[in-house]
């Protein structure tokens, strides 16, 4: 346990460094409030002991501080034996409980236990917490691709980290969804998330997590309103997003270099739909189970749907089931209707009519050379449809997967 005491006087700020040691624990102790609240942002310490010594005003605010940093954070307040009335006010204005000098071990032993006791509990409805989250998310995020696990993957690791995140993607590929997904998944889970456009002045109050989309489009000055809050936290979590590549915007100059740097490292891409393969058919089919249980796709209308584009992302390929069970006249919804949802021919008959290019082989290329370049001209041709490059090649899924991974095509 972390445990900071912030007390004036060495003598009882020694007696409680002593009194609240345990194994493994790490006590600091400082003599002004200022001194403090440095130690908080440092520490993060799981329980303060505030001597009431000070100013007031100054310990509230100090107690204000804290709490907004961490709301779970245990307060304590100090006061002599002759004036536990101050304790007690203390406890009305945000204390948790109060001790008293001389102090004594008893009395922080059983409080110490108390705290113990309580991070158990707290540890315990965390763990139950991030299960149901998982669970939610196996639903609001479903696929199985490797570019998706990639995604989810990164979402876990930005969830545990507690910093400030990017989330990039094209429009459609669900950012709002996967920035749900690491506040759930975090420590902040239980507490509030709130979406806002840039620029939009954020609600009041302290804790949970602000999203905040559209960066790369918004005002300078609101750029450096995000920079301040990342490197100055005020008690809640930022998370960001773009449908711009962000490269792109920096050169561009609609993404502040300053910004960029302090979100490196803290970055979730969402891949485009494009780009996952058999999770097409995964999230159609359950997009029209959660529409009609009784309705299907047959063979061609799959087929079609796994040809397209998908320039919307998975936001169009909703839609697209949402019009299709529409217009659905049998239990069967066959590839007419699709064609006729999506607006142009399937994509498939696009490619067969298209001339495929040649990939030219000279003599002293390696294998490996001439494999690479087949595989990524007929990925090309494909339009970066997977499924229909394993087809062209006459190879498994898996292997395509393989090959593209080995050779670093992915993109």
């Amino acid at each position: 346990m972390k445990i900071l005491v912030v007390d004036p006087q060495p003598d009882s700020r020694d007696a409680l460094r002593r009194a609240f040691s345990g194994e493994g624990d790490q006590i600091r102790g400082v003599a002004t409030l200022p001194e403090g609240s440095r130690q908080l942002a440092e520490l993060h310490p799981d329980a303060i002991v505030v001597a009431l010594d000070f100013a007031e005003e100054e310990v509230y605010g100090f107690f204000d501080e804290a709490l907004r940093l961490d709301p779970r954070c245990a307060l304590y307040a100090l006061a002599d034996s002759a004036r536990l009335e101050d304790g007690v006010r203390a406890m009305v204005r945000g204390a948790h409980d109060f001790l008293w000098r001389p102090v004594s071990p008893g009395r922080v032993a059983l409080l110490r236990s108390r705290l113990g006791a309580r991070r158990e509990r707290e540890r315990w409805l965390e763990e139950m917490s991030v299960r149901l989250a998982r669970a939610e998310i196996a639903t609001s995020l479903a696929g199985h691709s490797e570019s998706w696990k990639a995604a989810l993957a990164a979402i876990e690791r930005e969830a545990a980290a507690d910093a400030a995140v990017l989330i990039t993607g094209e429009a459609g590929t669900e950012k709002e969804a996967a920035a749900r997904a690491v506040h759930r998944l975090s420590r902040r889970g239980s507490e509030p998330f709130w979406t806002l456009r840039a620029g939009q002045a954020p609600p009041d109050g302290a804790g949970g997590t602000l999203f905040v989309t559209g960066i790369a489009r918004a005002e300078l000055r609101v750029q450096k309103d995000l920079l301040s809050e990342i490197e100055r936290p005020s008690g809640r979590r930022l998370l960001l997003s773009t449908d711009q590549d962000p490269l792109q915007a920096l050169e561009a100059g609609r993404l502040m270099p300053e910004l960029a740097e302090a979100l490196q490292g803290h970055v979730v891409h969402l891949p485009p739909l494009r780009e996952r393969g058999e999770d097409v058919e995964l999230l159609a089919r359950r997009f029209l189970q959660e529409l009609d249980g009784t309705l299907t796709f047959d063979a061609e209308a799959m087929d079609a749907l796994l040809a397209h584009t998908w320039p919307g992302n998975v936001e169009e390929l909703r839609d697209a089931v949402r019009r299709a069970a529409s217009l659905a006249d049998g239990p069967a919804i066959g590839a007419t209707v699709v064609t006729s949802v999506l607006g142009r021919p399937p994509a498939s008959r696009r490619l067969r009519r298209k001339k495929a290019p040649v990939v030219r082989v000279a003599v002293g290329d390696s294998l490996a050379n001439v494999e690479r370049r087949l595989i990524l001209n007929t990925l090309k041709f494909a339009r970066g449809n997977k499924k229909k490059t394993a087809e062209l090649l006459k190879l498994s899924l898996k292997t395509i997967y393989n090959k593209i991974k080995e050779y670093g095509l992915e993109h």
